[in-house]
């Protein structure tokens, strides 16, 4: 096994990375085409996770067509500026939500109040990158909105990628929450939090010959109608089930809709959990694995257990949450999870590559 053989031309490749500074999601369109879904950066080092595989691969960001940031919670978006720098042929896309005077307000409070960097400086350099170099503006991503179709002549097979969210009621949420963060008038913005639940996160949904994949982003289930997962399963459109689900949120409890597997889902789908190590709060834990084994004997987790924080006498941990404005577990290099299929293959079973401590998560499906 080797993390260095390239994808022939006619295999779908889907590779998950995390955690490291965010989590990545990199797919192979075929003929040496890829799509970046996110951002996450190693311990120490500078270059995105996804720019370094293919770099391993023998190739570079030039093959990029497409590059997705699901939200702009830091968490997932860290280092996304560099990928959409060095692949200038890339088309972008973002949230509608983030289309709207509220986030545009909210940027220029960020970068007038502060200089600790966010998803939100993160974003604020991409859109500016864009305008500067003369590129396309970016594609704002609604429910049903297809990014890209590709048949499959002279394509090795036809692929189109899909987002699924965000839906009219969740960006009306989403504005709210965003207008929310705004400071009042004549006040500093000396912190972006990341609130919850997360109603404008963008959903993707691809189509590769006859394979589907579900990627589940950090998409929250609320239970209401038109929000969230409820508004995808109402408006979904594809009859064919998905054979592989990247888990949203973390593996999380408020991100997960039984029915998502029910009707979007192939029974027994491979499915691949993220931690997050960036907070108070790790996920998943223990409880969240053996809920989401329940579901398939195919589980893959990214890296192992995100853990418990660290014990500290009291008076420690107050000086360090008054003199420090992030923390997260220092973790080596993000778990890979790669996935290949022939997509000219009907019948074809995928080959599972496990990288860097990522992990098949035990079943408890009986």
């Amino acid at each position: 096994m080797s993390i260095s053989i390239p994808p022939k031309a006619n295999e779908l490749e889907i590779s998950i990375f995390g955690p490291g500074r965010g989590e990545s999601v990199l797919i192979h369109l075929g003929n040496d085409e890829w799509c970046v879904v996110d951002s996450c950066i190693a311990r120490g080092r500078r270059q995105p996770a996804a720019l370094e595989y293919l770099e391993a691969l023998g190739t570079n960001a030039a093959g990029v067509k497409l590059v997705v940031a699901t939200h702009w919670h830091n968490d997932h978006i860290n280092g996304l500026s560099t990928i959409v720098r060095q692949a200038p042929s890339a088309k972008f896309c973002c949230s509608m939500a983030l289309k709207r005077d509220e986030f545009t307000t909210l940027i220029s409070s960020f970068s007038e109040g502060t200089e600790e960097r966010s998803g939100v400086d993160e974003l604020s350099s991409i859109l500016s990158q864009l305008r500067q170099t003369g590129r396309l503006a970016p594609m704002w991503a609604v429910e049903n909105k297809r990014l890209l179709h590709w048949p499959d002549r002279p394509r090795a097979f036809p692929i189109s990628v899909t987002t699924l969210s965000p839906s009219d009621v969740s960006i009306t949420l989403a504005l709210r929450e965003i207008a929310g963060l705004i400071p009042a008038e004549g006040k500093p913005q000396r912190r972006i939090v990341n609130r919850s639940p997360n109603h404008a996160s963008v959903v993707l949904w691809l189509q590769a010959g006859a394979i589907r994949a579900l990627l589940g982003a950090d998409l929250e289930h609320s239970g209401r109608v038109g929000e969230g997962w409820m508004a995808i399963i109402a408006s979904h459109q594809d009859s064919t089930p998905g054979v592989i689900f990247k888990v949203p949120h973390h593996g999380s409890p408020n991100g997960d809709c039984p029915e998502v597997w029910e009707k979007l889902l192939a029974q027994n789908s491979l499915a691949v959990v993220t931690p997050f190590t960036g907070g108070r709060v790790r996920l998943p834990r223990d409880s969240d694995l053996e809920r989401l084994s329940g579901r398939t004997t195919k589980l893959y987790c990214t890296a192992a257990g995100a853990g418990k924080p660290p014990s500290r006498d009291p008076s420690v941990e107050r000086s360090l949450r008054t003199q420090l404005r992030d923390r997260r577990v220092v973790a080596g290099q993000p778990g890979h999870v790669r996935m290949r299929w022939s997509a000219t293959s009907e019948t074809a079973e995928p080959k599972i590559e496990l990288f860097n401590g990522a992990y098949h998560v035990p079943s408890v499906v009986s």
